[in-house]
């Protein structure tokens, strides 16, 4: 049986390169080599929306991003979570992905609901996006949702069976104090790629902890993730009963490069916003860093092969260089006992905790080395009698 936890970069990576690929597939002109298509039907007055793709690639797509990516009807509709002051304007903005056209359709009118009631509704641009203006009239939650209600033209009918899209916007003070808090290795106990495919399970009383931490704070996720996973972060959060908080979430040209450059880029326009944004917890000492360079209190749960002695050791010597007050804790019941009771978990406890782990790790390899050269020794004695 594959261990879930020695896989995870190799699943994380795997992940990303499905990302890659179905936003290449779908991006315009990828089917002639990436190059911008002219509509052969053009002078005959059909649009290029009307010529329907058959090769094996809009095929391949429509399977998978199904099931990873959570479309429905070829459609993906999904909507940013943003974070405002009451009584200032924001954007709403929703985005649509026709994925066995391969195209971010232009026209396609959304509307926007808030507690049943009509918001506005207005038209895609030429990516696929959506945006309306509006104003949170106090500090709360908002949770809206938003649909297709018309398509530019009856080959995107199948849209208008699309479920609505869910989003969120927390209106706050400035002054409120938050806390932003990463996904993958961290409430996730796995990589995001497990929740594309299914099966990824929440870290032990992570949604707990967290509920109560949101009864104090204002709770951000920040993740890595590009934008294509929206839905399924989401309906995982969701299902796994976390408490509903905003998700912020990468583009794709972000998503494949560095997580620390983009998430301490992203820390540093939410801190000029709310200055209070005042603890960070993640999986990766990249993460802390990000953290404590825009001056907040971070709390590493590492992510490490517990069973590799080498792994161990790096994350002894990782966690050895940084910062002393950084908290280091086994998981999220260390956490609550921190921020909600004042308890200390420096970095340093933990990593001669890891050493001392990784050296009864080789002790264990040594003893199981000589325990079957003993056995094969015996065996061979046998043979001979």
């Amino acid at each position: 049986m594959i261990d879930p936890t020695v896989t995870s970069q190799k699943l994380r990576a795997a992940g990303m390169v499905l990302a890659v690929f179905l936003s290449w597939a779908t991006s315009p002109g990828c089917a002639d080599g990436g190059q911008a298509a002219q509509d052969p039907l053009a002078d005959k007055g059909q649009s290029a929306a009307q010529t329907k793709p058959t090769d094996w690639k809009s095929t391949l797509v429509g399977i998978v991003s199904k099931v990873t990516l959570a479309t429905e009807h070829g459609t993906l509709l999904y909507a940013f979570d943003s974070l405002a002051y009451p009584g200032k304007s924001v954007d709403l903005i929703a985005r649509v992905l026709a994925v066995r056209k391969m195209d971010h359709p232009k026209d396609v009118t959304i509307e926007f609901l808030h507690a049943g009631r009509s918001l506005g509704k207005v038209k895609t641009d030429e990516e696929g996006y959506a945006k309306l203006v509006w104003t949170p009239p106090k500090a709360g939650d908002y949770q809206m949702t938003a649909r297709i209600t018309a398509v530019p033209d009856s080959d995107y009918n199948d849209m208008l069976k699309v479920t609505p899209t869910p989003l969120l916007v927390a209106a706050r003070a400035r002054k409120s104090r938050m806390i932003v808090i990463d996904l993958d290795h961290t409430v996730v106990a796995s990589s995001f790629f497990r929740v594309i495919v299914g099966g990824a399970k929440p870290m032990p009383k992570a949604a707990e902890v967290i509920g109560q931490l949101s009864k104090k704070y204002g709770i951000v996720y920040l993740t890595h993730r590009p934008d294509l996973l929206t839905v399924k972060s989401k309906t995982w959060l969701s299902k796994n009963g976390f408490p509903r908080a905003p998700l912020l979430v990468s583009k794709l040209s972000q998503a494949i490069g560095d997580s620390g450059k983009f998430k301490t880029g992203r820390l540093r326009e939410l801190r000029k916003q709310y200055p209070n944004v005042a603890i960070g917890i993640g999986d990766r000492v990249t993460d802390v860093k990000a953290y404590v360079d825009n001056g907040l209190k971070a709390y590493l749960i590492p992510h490490y092969d517990r069973n590799d002695d080498d792994d161990v050791d790096d994350m002894a010597e990782d966690i050895g260089k940084i910062r002393t007050d950084i908290q280091v804790v086994d998981g999220w019941e260390q956490i609550g006992a921190s921020i909600l009771r004042g308890q200390k978990f420096p970095a340093a406890p933990f990593a001669r905790k890891l050493r001392a782990r990784a050296e009864w790790l080789r002790k264990e390899k040594q003893r199981k080395k000589r325990e079957k050269q003993r056995r094969e020794r015996e065996e061979e004695e046998e043979d001979d009698d």
